[in-house]
């Protein structure tokens, strides 16, 4: 018996020390290295309830958070059609020789961008030699002949010379200055400057007379790459093929019967399965005459920027224009702001109180310009977050890595 006591004296003692119990003993909140006053004055940023977020009034007071309710609106009707990505066709520069030549220098490569005369590659060209040349030989004969012109000249005023000496001085300054003059526009034609020309001279320079640069005509990007090293490149190849892709165009077929609805300046929302949730906005800039027969549609085209080169072409997408309410139908709806891509999914903000929010799933109708149908997750007369639904969803989608619960 004596040694049955000893045993449950142990267990207890061994309990009473344990960290996963509590109420053996007085706490003290000294050893815990958090104060009880602390703890009162530490308020969370959020609930354990899954879906619902409670702020702190300390984030309440730094967050910009604003609300719009869920009504009853007519949003009329929307025109939902394909739609490819191209680039601006304005924009675009297909990049030739004016002169055959040999590639000893490849610079610009595939997907480089580059800007205006900024050399794309180093080329030798015979033919470019021999003009160049023809130009050196030609300056200096100018150079000859003017001087020869202008002795005989002053020789002829003094009756020294005779005036056929003179007349054959002059004569031979004149076709040298044509010559001289018929080499430079060579020159200029086969694409260099005046000063260029003006800069010619012979055996100086780092590169032979036969050596020119293939420079950019416009900035872009380098979309398209035929020249390899060594290879001869003619005027008819296009070694290069450059294009601006900060302006786009998106390509729409409308079809015949909702053409009445599409005008020049109709405001447009592009999505693309690259970028879920995201919208991108254009207006149409231009509407084809012509139908196609076998499509009965019509060609659109929708301008966009794209500074930040996020939408590429060759990129399917979808376009949806608004279309006027035709009818007296209500449908429960909220702003498109607030609608926010969660795990996938279409979700909302719901503002409980001051500072509690739950997250609603969301199916969704139609859209106008600004708002969206909602089919079920939400009521009427409830209201949701449009501006720091951002915030909200970072939250939310911490807390559940946090907790091992994220998708």
């Amino acid at each position: 018996m004596k040694k049955k006591w000893v045993i449950a004296i142990s267990l207890i003692s061994i309990l009473c020390t344990s960290p996963f119990l509590t109420g053996c003993g007085t706490s003290d909140s000294s050893k815990t290295g958090v104060s009880e006053e602390g703890q009162e004055d530490s308020v969370d940023e959020h609930s354990e309830e899954e879906g619902h977020l409670k702020l702190s009034p300390e984030a309440l007071k730094t967050l910009d958070i604003k609300t719009a309710p869920v009504e009853l609106r007519n949003l009329g009707g929307e025109i939902t059609t394909t739609a490819v990505i191209e680039p601006d066709q304005t924009r675009i520069a297909h990049v030739s020789l004016r002169i055959p030549g040999r590639a000893i220098d490849i610079i610009a490569l595939l997907g480089d961008r580059v800007e205006k005369d900024q050399i794309l590659a180093e080329l030798d060209s015979i033919e470019l030699g021999q003009v160049k040349a023809d130009f050196l030989k030609a300056k200096a004969n100018l150079q000859v002949a003017h001087a020869n012109y202008r002795r005989e000249d002053r020789l002829y005023k003094k009756l020294i010379t005779s005036e056929k000496e003179y007349l054959d001085a002059k004569g031979e300054f004149l076709r040298s200055e044509a010559e001289m003059n018929s080499a430079r526009g060579t020159l200029k034609l086969l694409g260099l400057s005046d000063e260029a020309i003006n800069n010619l001279k012979w055996g100086e320079g780092k590169h032979p007379p036969s050596h020119f640069s293939l420079l950019a005509p416009i900035d872009g990007t380098v979309v398209e790459q035929h020249i390899v090293l060594g290879e001869l490149i003619k005027p008819e190849d296009k070694p290069y093929v450059i294009a601006d892709l900060t302006h786009l165009w998106i390509q729409l077929d409308i079809y015949e019967k909702d053409l009445d609805w599409v005008k020049l300046g109709k405001n447009v929302t592009i999505e693309v399965d690259s970028f879920p949730g995201e919208h991108f906005n254009g207006k149409i800039a231009y509407i084809s005459d012509i139908i196609d027969e076998s499509t009965r549609t019509a060609k659109a085209r929708v301008e966009l920027d794209n500074p930040d080169y996020r939408l590429k072409p060759g990129m399917f997408a979808t376009a949806r224009i608004s279309t006027p309410p035709t009818g007296a139908t209500e449908v429960i709806s909220i702003p498109s702001s607030a609608i926010q891509q969660i795990r996938g999914n279409p979700s909302a903000f719901v503002r409980e109180d001051e500072s509690s929010f739950e997250l609603r799933e969301l199916s969704l109708g139609p859209k106008s310009e600004e708002f969206v149908e909602v089919i079920s997750g939400l009521e009427a007369g409830e209201n949701v977050v449009t501006t720091g639904g951002f915030y909200l969803k970072s939250l939310l989608l911490k807390e559940e890595m946090g907790e091992g619960h994220a998708h």
